[in-house]
């Protein structure tokens, strides 16, 4: 049997797939399992030991509409024969692809109707952790999924771990209870820089402040798209950044190590939560019933103020919130630094 799964990327969206990954190679030991996903989020699935291939595609195929480099795609994926698909992701667009695979088994979500190409679909409705969402595939190939088994994975080396632990010792945070915080990552892959879930830097600034008052070390965790946040954090606050200056397996290994993570509904929150169970995340346009870390140990902090959820509106297709990200200002710093005491005072 030959399984592929299909997704275009997003870091974060990614990481949530890994537990349908890994129930799938459970129920099917012998079989091939390939994932076909974006060069932006391959990373993510790089090692991953319940997978045969990662076939990396160049996601601009669809969101600058290349004719000719898709066509390429499907006739590179036809000539594999696989027996079945998922479809990760949920416009129609990627349900026609899959049908032009050739691949007659086709499972996926219908969303507004988008499931026609399917042979199998998972009506989507929201307000359900995406985890389960994608968990509720298995049952197009008759598998009733463990809704228990939802911790996502991703696989780091020995060299990714070993260089946590040189950054620890070089920056002798061996005896002391390091807050990470990744105060950026919000982007929208195929659109760019998306910071309607983002916190406000001065907020984080704020909050990074009163942590070194309190004797707590504050590591800053990011990738390059962050680096203008962390200018303007490192302006008005000394703390340690590796912001830009780590890979993705990197970045992982030090969340790993972090005593507690602070970030925005983002990728790095979900790849903190893919190796650490102490997780502050907070909401606003997204429900965090959607997507925040599952660990009994994490904690969230979103409020309804009457407009949002609205991620969908101002999200999917961007434009200015016209209430000014009110769901994201109302949320204090001192609100985020009375739950980093209660999460830290656990360990003490």
């Amino acid at each position: 049997m030959k399984i592929l799964l299909f997704k275009i990327g997003a870091i974060g969206d990614t990481l949530m797939t890994t537990p349908l990954i890994r129930q799938l190679r459970k129920n099917f030991k012998d079989a091939t399992i390939d994932y076909l996903i974006g060069k932006y989020s391959y990373g993510v699935l790089e090692g991953n030991k319940h997978l045969d291939n990662i076939i990396k595609f160049d996601e601009d195929i669809f969101f600058k509409k290349d004719f000719k480099e898709w066509l390429k795609l499907i006739f590179k994926i036809r000539k594999r024969r696989y027996d079945t698909i998922f479809v990760l992701d949920k416009h129609w667009i990627f349900n026609l692809t899959a049908f032009l695979f050739g691949i007659k088994k086709r499972i996926g979500f219908d969303r507004f109707g988008e499931g026609k190409f399917l042979t199998y679909k998972v009506p989507y409705f929201g307000r359900k952790h995406e985890i389960f969402y994608y968990l509720d595939l298995l049952k197009g190939l008759r598998i009733e999924p463990n809704y228990e088994d939802w911790e996502m994975e991703i696989f780091l080396s020995e060299k990714d771990l070993d260089f946590a632990e040189r950054f620890w010792d070089e920056n002798n945070l061996n005896d002391k209870v390091v807050v990470g915080i990744c105060p950026g990552g919000a982007r929208n892959i195929g659109v760019g820089d998306d910071d309607l879930r983002r916190w406000d830097s001065k907020k984080y600034i704020e909050l990074i402040k009163k942590l070194k008052e309190k004797g707590f070390e504050v590591l800053l965790i990011g990738g390059k798209t962050d680096k203008g946040i962390e200018k303007t954090i490192l302006k008005e606050v000394k703390c340690i950044s590796t912001i830009g200056k780590t890979s993705l397996k990197e970045s992982s290994a030090l969340l790993k190590k972090c005593d507690v993570v602070v970030c925005n509904d983002s990728g790095p929150m979900h790849l903190a939560a893919s190796v650490n169970k102490k997780i502050i995340s907070i909401f606003g346009p997204t429900h965090p019933s959607e997507k925040a870390p599952l660990h009994k140990e994490s904690k969230y902090i979103w409020k309804q103020i009457g407009c949002n959820p609205c991620y969908d509106l101002w999200g999917r297709f961007p434009k200015p919130c016209p209430y000014k990200k009110r769901c994201m200002e109302c949320i204090k710093t001192e609100e985020v630094l009375n739950i980093i005491d209660e999460v830290i005072g656990d360990i003490k």
